[in-house]
Formats: C-alpha cells, structure tokens, sequence
C-alpha cells in the first residue's frame, strides 16, 4: 500500500497544524494525493488541536480517519473512539496497549536547534521515517517556507534519522519530563518556558 492515514494530536500552539500543513505540502511534491482536515477549539489557546492527513497515489475516495496508520500525539486531547497502528508520542503519552516510541520533541528543539518550535519539525522527520516517505533536499524546499528554511530541514533530517537505538539513548531522565510538564503549562498560559527563549536569545 503506497499511502497511509495519519493523525496529529495536541493542543493549540503546539505546531499541530504546522506539522499537517508541512507534511501534506511534501507530499503534494513529491505528488501523491492529498486530504488535510483540522478540527480545533478556536477560541482558547491550549484547546484541542488535531489534524487528519491521509495520502496515497491513488484518488482519495473517503477522507474521514477511523483507523490511523499513525499517530503523532503532542497531547492527549484527541478522539477516545480512534484506533491506530503506531503511535509516535512526546514523553508519558502512549497509552497501554499501544505500540510505539516516545521522543522529547521539545527538549530536542531546545537542545539541538535552540528554539522549541523545531521540535514540530523533529517530529515531522521522525513521522516521515516511520511512514517511509523517501523525499529529497529539494522536496523539502520546495514545501517549507523560505523563513527558517535551513534550520527546518536540518530538524526534519535530524527527525528522520533516528532510530530505536538513538531513540533509547537520548530518552531523558526526570528533567526532561519536568521540561514537558512546564511546556505544556505555559503554552495553556500563552507564554513560552523560559528555557526555550533563554537558549533561543544565546544562539541568535
């Protein structure tokens, strides 16, 4: 089967629809059909935030996700009847029962590229591997935005060469999931963790 269904689950400016949007412009690229639906509380920050793609190189006939190929979970916010193949979640997300991994997105935006947003695109690289999309430098710049272009494309490789050994060794201790906790804290607050512009200030 060429194409997949895919599911981004989180919470409101968490990057759900970035990585949505990023994801379906690849892929229409690369030309593979397309169909991107979101569904969000849009009137609070921190509300629901999820986005459905599927793809294929065939026309897509039913555009509704009931069964995902993978899910990328940012948060927890998503709908309790879906089922999934795979789940690609941020630390303490997966749920008994579920296949998957968990990568502290955020702290390896942080820590790798200096700004958290480039977790999302971390991810991206990470759910691209998972779904075997295999995409060329140009691909990618013909889909992402020209602000931030270098920086974007070398999270979504960073993303996309992980495997379960690398994953297993950068998996953090307590600090990390205390940096989720407090991230997740502040994007309901409106505000950005201290970490995250502290570091971003050092690098500029």
């Amino acid at each position: 089967m060429s194409g997949k269904s895919i599911v981004i689950d989180g919470v409101g400016g968490q990057g759900v629809r970035v990585i949505g949007s990023t994801m379906a412009s690849l892929l229409s690229v690369m030309g593979y059909e397309v169909t991107l639906l979101f569904d969000y509380d849009s009137s609070v920050r921190g509300g629901m935030s999820e986005a459905f793609l599927k793809y294929d190189r065939e026309p897509i006939a039913n555009f509704v996700v009931e069964c995902a190929d993978v899910v990328v979970r940012l948060a927890d916010r998503g709908p309790v009847h879906l089922s999934t193949d795979y789940v690609i979640a941020d630390l303490g997300l997966t749920k008994p029962g579920e296949t998957g991994e968990e990568i502290p997105f955020l702290q390896l935006g942080v820590d790798v590229f200096g700004r958290d947003l480039f977790g999302n695109m971390i991810a991206l690289g990470r759910l691209l591997c998972v779904c075997d999309v295999d995409f060329t430098e140009q691909h990618l710049r013909e889909a992402l935005p020209k602000k931030y272009a270098d920086e974007n494309i070398a999270a979504i490789k960073y993303g996309y060469a992980m495997d379960q050994s690398s994953i297993k060794a950068i998996v953090p201790d307590q600090a990390a999931s205390d940096f989720a906790s407090r991230y997740a804290a502040h994007v309901l607050a409106g505000t950005a963790p201290s970490e995250a512009v502290e570091l971003a200030a050092t690098r500029r």
